[in-house]
């Protein structure tokens, strides 16, 4: 598929939500390295318990996600994107204020960890709802947008998350020199530029208009939508495991392999910059090839990649080795990421869309936590690279079943329609 252009009034919307999203992935990034490298280092936690607060942070989806994903259906998604912001914002802050008087306990940085979860659970589906938002014209009314363009704005946003997130990384690397406190107030700073480029998107186009159901019967709907296609469920059901094993492992292995490395928080977060410039590298090349017209293989192959990729790292690679593999492994995962996204936004039914995309969510980073805890378990009682070999073992598996099953597999994508096999 070729790469779609913009024109100057789609561009003008684009740069608004970019700017945003980018700036939520900023922080995303500080915190990705801030939060583990904190318990880590500063508090001292052990492998099990760095798997709690790694889990605190993911926890919070499995219960708010839904609601999340609802609440921006049934109201406009640009006013919860920023509402949302704001208190990341306030998390932060709150922690940056008690490190100037003394270091957390695990139970305040569970408590953290949490209040951060449950803000994210609300941004995610808003902020991504808000792609067909910017993604439409006055002139294209009520009618279907064309997979063409909404996959290559999927594909910008990414691009802005995988870049944020690789600046917010950077910034992270100074931790040694500047310190918690200043890299926490640094967020709370983005976080508010974000909220307001979200607020002003309010006028940017109408939200959704939805059935006023009642809660319980909105949530099921979404459910209801996605077991109508066998795509959109094979793919809720992929994430859910790539959330379980990768992330879990990617989230508490990485950094007790960086500290078994002893080369400090500076390694540690160049190991999630190398991780993030994969991601920028394999969209950039997205951007200029598209994704192509069989999005769901795509996302197989990079299943398999992974688990190869999990592998070789569990052979224990040099310290440069292992950076390299985490490039590979960025750049694996942003693929996934952006075809996964794109076949949910060209999928997914307009009045239930928050609503997939949080069911989606859910699927990823409510079985992460799990991962996560998982991941933090077995690393206590042997290897962190033993932990690895598993995961690349299991992930042979998953591809095999979800060749065997063919949904995705047989998934096209030409011109205006969309073929499911």
């Amino acid at each position: 598929m070729a790469p779609f252009a913009f024109s100057t009034a789609l561009a003008a919307r684009l740069r608004t939500f970019l700017l945003g999203y980018s700036g939520t992935s900023l922080a995303t990034g500080l915190q990705v390295v801030l939060l583990p490298w904190i318990a880590v280092a500063l508090v001292e936690l052990p492998a099990l318990q760095l798997g709690w607060v790694q889990a605190s942070v993911l926890l919070p989806n499995l219960v708010f996600l839904l609601f999340g994903g609802a609440l921006a259906d049934r109201f406009d998604s640009a006013r919860v994107a920023a509402l949302s912001c704001l208190g990341l914002g306030l998390c932060h802050a709150a922690l940056a204020y008690y490190l100037l008087h003394q270091l957390p306990s695990l139970g305040l940085l569970i408590l953290y960890g949490v209040s951060l979860g449950i803000c994210t659970a609300f941004l995610q589906p808003a902020r991504d709802n808000l792609v067909q938002r910017c993604a439409r014209t006055p002139q294209d009314g009520n009618t279907r947008l064309s997979e063409a363009r909404v996959q290559h704005t999927v594909t910008w946003m990414m691009l802005a998350q995988y870049g944020g997130q690789a600046i917010g990384m950077l910034l992270a690397s100074r931790f040694d020199s500047w310190g918690a406190e200043l890299l926490l107030m640094i967020q709370v700073i983005v976080l508010i530029a974000a909220a307001l480029f979200f607020f002003s998107m309010r006028h940017l186009g109408p939200a959704p208009r939805v059935a006023r159901l009642k809660l319980p019967s909105a949530l099921l709907e979404g459910f209801a939508e996605v077991r109508k296609s066998r795509a959109i469920l094979e793919l809720v059901v992929l994430v859910g495991f790539n959330g379980l094993v990768h992330i879990g492992v990617f989230l508490v292995v990485l950094p007790l392999m960086a500290e078994s490395y002893g080369r400090g928080a500076s390694y540690y977060a160049t190991l999630q910059i190398a991780f993030v410039a994969g991601t920028v590298i394999a969209t950039v090349a997205m951007l200029r090839r598209g994704q192509g017209d069989t999005p769901g293989r795509g996302v197989l192959m990079c299943l398999l990649y992974s688990a190869a990729l999990m592998i070789a790292i569990s052979f224990g690679p040099t310290p440069y080795g292992l950076m390299f593999l985490c490039a590979c492994w960025g750049a694996v995962a942003a693929a996934s990421a952006g075809l996964g996204k794109s076949i949910v936004q060209i999928l997914a039914p307009e009045q239930v869309r928050s609503r997939i995309i949080s069911i989606y969510q859910l699927s990823l980073f409510g079985s992460a936590a799990i991962g996560a805890l998982l991941a933090g378990v077995i690393s206590e009682f042997s290897a962190p690279l033993t932990t690895l070999w598993w995961a690349g073992i299991f992930s042979f598996l998953a591809f095999a079943v979800a060749c065997y099953s063919g949904a995705l597999r047989q998934l096209a994508v030409r011109g205006e329609d969309i073929t499911q096999g």
